[in-house]
């Protein structure tokens, strides 16, 4: 990450993801897939996704005000408000709030897709609170000084924050990870991964964390996501290793969920 001052950081941040979502926009087809309609709506707790435990720690969402940050190519917040919720999401990008107008508009969600280009917690739809706060690999964009706090002064008694992030507490696997010829589109020269001494930080104004591991050896997934048995054969590997706790430290995605 470069250190810089945290309105140059997110005018970069802006830069690179309206680029990207720019990008996206022309090529996908915007329409939720009944697939994932079916996939996220009733995950279970054991699942060995990542993105289906996220949904696991979010459900039940029917009729759930939900503040997302950093919607991005706004798949969530469709899926979210496909579910039932009414979803408050934002983005300093303007690109990805014309995205996901756009998905909303084209799955017929408008009426529960609320957006605001923004790039702090407490300027989106200031003053409401909401039943849950959401944000699927955002909080490593965002400087985390006082966020915990913001986050939970967002939130209703009773609500939850949940989140999915990729994390680094091994720098041996760091290093292995950076020499594989894979970079996704959402790498940024200013994020930050988190490790466990922050997710705990991020922790302590709330009553409890629940976190799961994820994606040691499946990281790599990507490389051969054409063939959809051996991409299963390595979730289910590291559904295996995440079960031995000296383990976990090899994980490289942690979705845990902040009771309020």
């Amino acid at each position: 990450m470069i250190e810089t001052s945290p309105e140059t950081r997110l005018a970069r941040e802006r830069e690179h993801f309206d680029r990207v979502y720019a990008e996206e926009e022309k090529s996908e087809d915007l329409r939720l897939t009944d697939a994932d309609k079916r996939r996220y709506a009733n995950p279970p707790a054991d699942t060995i996704f990542s993105k289906e435990y996220y949904f696991h720690l979010l459900s039940p969402l029917k009729e759930k005000r939900i503040l997302e940050i950093a919607c991005g190519n706004g798949v969530d917040a469709c899926l979210a408000a496909h579910l039932g919720a009414h979803v408050f999401a934002y983005d300093v990008s303007p690109a990805a709030i014309d995205l996901t107008r756009k998905r909303a508009e084209q799955n017929g969600l408008a009426d529960r897709v609320h957006l605001q280009v923004c790039g702090e917690i407490e300027q989106a739809f200031a003053g409401e609170q909401f039943d849950a706060v959401m944000g699927f690999a955002a909080l490593h964009h965002l400087n985390l000084n006082g966020l915990a706090d913001r986050i939970r002064g967002r939130l209703k008694p009773g609500g939850v924050a949940v989140f999915a992030e990729p994390v680094v507490n091994s720098k041996t696997l760091d290093f292995v990870r950076r020499m594989i010829p894979y970079r996704p589109v959402e790498i940024t020269e200013d994020e930050q991964p988190l490790n466990d001494r922050a997710i705990m930080e991020l922790a302590k104004p709330f009553s409890r964390i629940r976190r799961r591991e994820f994606e040691c050896v499946s990281r790599v997934y990507p490389l051969f996501a054409r063939y959809s048995k051996l991409v299963s054969a390595v979730f289910w590997i590291d559904s295996w290793l995440m079960r031995v706790k000296p383990l976990r430290r090899f994980a490289s995605v942690v979705v845990f969920a902040l009771d309020n």
